[in-house]
């Protein structure tokens, strides 16, 4: 990601903005994110803007935290949806320019660039490329570091007493002492700005964070703000009351861990489901369907434990509390047998990536690249593609193909449509629909 600057000289002002004004572009690898069509003049398609760099500059240094770790908020109601959309949406560096429709939202590991092209033209421009891709957290950092550096050396002597030069100096203190950035990376991931969170809140997270695992308490924190705590508090009632445990078969193994570490950015569902073929190889599971009977015995539990439930923890996430034994204390928060038995299987995928004694295997729905490895490794685990489209024999399945391909797997409908759209068999406007119509 690279901003092309070409400075406009001026004589007139010395305000940090007026300084700054610049032709502007804005490129990730061979695509120019600021083309846009000039509707004010000739209708000439240009790659760069006429902005000031100051705003945008001061924007980025002031969400800097929240931008590379806070992932998407889809389902967030209005007020923090507002809250995630000045920090995240490019359109909020204001001061009254055009710019486009471009939002960053963060998995943890990688940075999701989502540029939308204008809906209308009763501004100056019209934006018209649009982009969804994915990009590493270092190059991310790469690219804006170099851009409020190129706007701090253009104010020249006049830097040091502007406003985004202490904000980027106390940013840059930040990220390089390892015990502030911990809890800035944790504010961030809760939807606060820097020094915003509830102190009682940071506490007890600090504190959990002892007893079960940094990462672990960073995944929970992406619930956002008041959902964190009353999630931590509801997961630890369900674990201290319940005897459900099971056997994690692949705990913290090295083989699988490295294939981890080794992905693409904005790829863990790659990661997930080579991990899932590595773990039915090393656990000698033939091809095809996983039983209830099979799964119970690989996870030394009952099979009753994996049944449809009347009752069960009233609880938003699935969790797992790993015990010295190799055991997993577990809360699955799911009712239907599909959903238990996708949940463990995302349990079996989390002790993989952290099943080191005390601590927590959080499963939630946040958008980061923990949960995505989970959710891709369950989806390979419990219903191998391979052996799907062999046993359809068709990838055109129609509706009752695969509702019966969900029974013979023993998954949700769901999990058959979303591998089908997934590997582009069939359009995700009928993945949407479906889960509208259930």
């Amino acid at each position: 990601m690279r901003f092309d600057i070409e400075w406009i000289e001026n004589q007139l002002s010395d305000s940090e903005e007026a300084l700054t004004r610049c032709h502007m572009g804005l490129k990730l690898r061979d695509q120019q994110l600021f083309r846009h069509e000039n509707l004010l003049g000739e209708h000439q398609v240009r790659d760069s803007i006429t902005v000031s760099a100051y705003p945008l500059a001061l924007w980025f240094a002031a969400n800097w935290w929240r931008l590379r770790w806070e992932p998407n908020r889809y389902s967030d109601h209005a007020p923090a949806l507002h809250d995630w959309k000045m920090s995240h949406m490019l359109s909020a560096a204001g001061e009254g320019y055009a710019w486009p429709d471009l939002t960053f939202s963060s998995d943890g590991e990688s940075i999701l660039v989502n540029l939308k092209p204008s809906r209308e033209s009763t501004g100056p421009v019209r934006y018209i490329e649009r982009l969804e891709d994915w990009l590493s957290a270092e190059e991310y950092e790469a690219g804006v570091d170099r851009f409020i550096t190129r706007t701090l050396e253009k104010l020249h002597g006049s830097a040091k007493q502007s406003t985004l030069y202490q904000l980027w100096h106390t940013v840059c203190e930040e990220r390089a002492n390892p015990v502030i950035a911990q809890v800035r990376q944790l504010e961030a991931r809760l939807g606060y700005d820097p020094e915003e969170a509830p102190e009682f809140l940071l506490s007890m997270l600090t504190e959990l964070t002892r007893s079960h695992g940094k990462d672990a308490i960073q995944e929970l924190a992406c619930l956002g703000r008041d959902k964190t705590e009353k999630t931590i508090e509801n997961a630890q009632q369900c674990l201290s009351g319940t005897t459900d445990s099971i056997k994690l078969p692949m705990k913290s193994v090295r083989k699988v861990v490295e294939l981890i570490s080794s992905g693409k950015p904005g790829q863990p569902w790659a990661l997930g489901h080579d991990a899932a073929n590595i773990a039915r190889s090393h656990l000698g599971l033939n091809k095809g369907p996983l039983s209830n009977r099979q799964l119970a015995d690989l996870l030394e539990t009952p099979p009753r434990f994996l049944e449809s439930q009347q009752t069960a923890e009233r609880l938003p996430i699935g969790i797992g509390e790993v015990a010295d034994s190799g055991r997993a204390k577990v809360a699955l928060g799911k009712k239907r047998k599909d959903a238990r038995r996708f949940m463990t299987a995302r349990l079996i995928a989390d002790g993989i990536y952290a099943g080191e004694t005390g601590n927590w295997l959080p499963c939630t729905d946040a958008t980061t690249v923990r949960q995505k490895f989970q959710r891709a490794f369950a989806q390979e685990f419990l219903c191998p593609y391979s052996d799907l489209i062999e046993w359809m024999n068709t990838t055109s399945p129609d509706e009752e193909l695969m509702e019966a391909a969900a029974e013979h797997f023993e998954v949700s409908p769901l999990l058959i449509n979303t591998v089908m759209v997934n590997r582009g068999h069939i359009p995700r406007s009928e993945l949407e629909a479906f889960q509208q119509a259930v």
